[in-house]
């Protein structure tokens, strides 16, 4: 399995999604592509020790919350939907229980101008995970337009999947990274996340023609990434951009999880753009993980 991952500027929510009891946030609307961001929060939380929050989002033609149980009755549809709702949502509880995962539910009624990243950012999780696209979107659309926008704004670490693991083990960690000091505090708390996940780590530099270096620099750059207690590799790879290199790599290398930098600092140069992020979604299987650094 190939797990992208993207880090933008820094935020305090790195430094706790790396650690030992997180609390992990999964969006679910009980479509194929959620029941695949379902297995990956297993496989995280697991490791991890997190405490599971599984999260759906109903968007009733009322404010449901305000309605009399008198006036539920005149929305038949809504009422039936929620309850199936919550018959799904204990189902997926009862999954994680069995699987050694403390986890609980929360049904959401989203109404006029609020929107997911309201109810997100309430629920105060270190990581979020979610389907790249709902129910009935098939491939040829573009990136679902909820997971699009979350991917594009949520200050919270946010894992985008598109399709199920192929294992469920992280092994292998790549991080794609413009080798910046800027770069150094992620790298840190990569370190100890892969630990977590007993995980050897990939430290991956594409050289570009637009922001080429030449080898005695990238040998110093490297050289400020080290590690005493994890297996590092130092990988250069040679492109003529970005998703070309991101491409080769996954390919010739085969990580089970792949990180990509980027600094979106006015003024500085945006190697790893959202664009680019999305593009990877839409035209590739990659699951991506936002993650905001500085």
């Amino acid at each position: 399995m190939i797990l992208a991952v993207v880090f933008l500027p820094w935020s305090n929510q790195l430094s706790k999604t790396m650690k030992l009891g997180s609390k992990i946030l999964l969006l679910t609307d009980f479509s194929e592509v959620a029941a695949h961001a379902a297995l990956y929060t297993k496989i995280i939380a697991a490791k991890t020790k997190g405490k599971v929050e599984i999260m759906h989002i109903v968007q009733p033609p009322v404010d449901w919350v305000k309605l009399s149980k008198d006036q539920e009755q005149y929305y038949p549809e809504t009422r039936k939907e929620i309850a199936n709702a919550k018959a799904k949502l204990s189902e997926l509880v009862s999954s994680f229980e069995k699987s050694g995962i403390q986890a609980y539910s929360s049904l959401i009624y989203s109404f006029g101008p609020e929107n997911i990243f309201f109810h997100v950012q309430n629920s105060k999780a270190d990581l979020v995970l979610m389907g790249s696209r709902g129910a009935g979107v098939s491939r040829s659309f573009l990136l679902g337009s909820n997971a699009q926008k979350v991917l594009r704004n949520l200050t919270t670490p946010t894992l985008i999947v598109q399709k199920a693991p192929e294992a469920l083990e992280i092994k292998k960690i790549a991080f794609l990274t413009t080798l910046e000091k800027d770069q150094e505090g992620a790298y840190a708390k990569l370190k100890d996340f892969a630990e977590l996940m007993g995980a050897t780590l990939d430290l991956i530099f594409i050289n570009t023609p637009y922001n080429f270096f030449e080898n005695e620099e990238t040998d110093r750059k490297f050289d400020r990434f080290t590690s005493d207690k994890l297996k590092l590799n130092k990988v250069l790879i040679n492109a003529h951009n970005m998703e070309r290199g991101i491409l080769f790599y996954t390919q010739q290398y085969q990580p089970d999880l792949l990180v990509l930098a980027k600094s979106d600092k006015p003024g500085l140069v945006q190697l790893f753009t959202p664009s680019l992020t999305e593009n990877l979604v839409r035209e590739h299987d990659f699951p991506i993980l936002s993650i905001q650094i500085e």
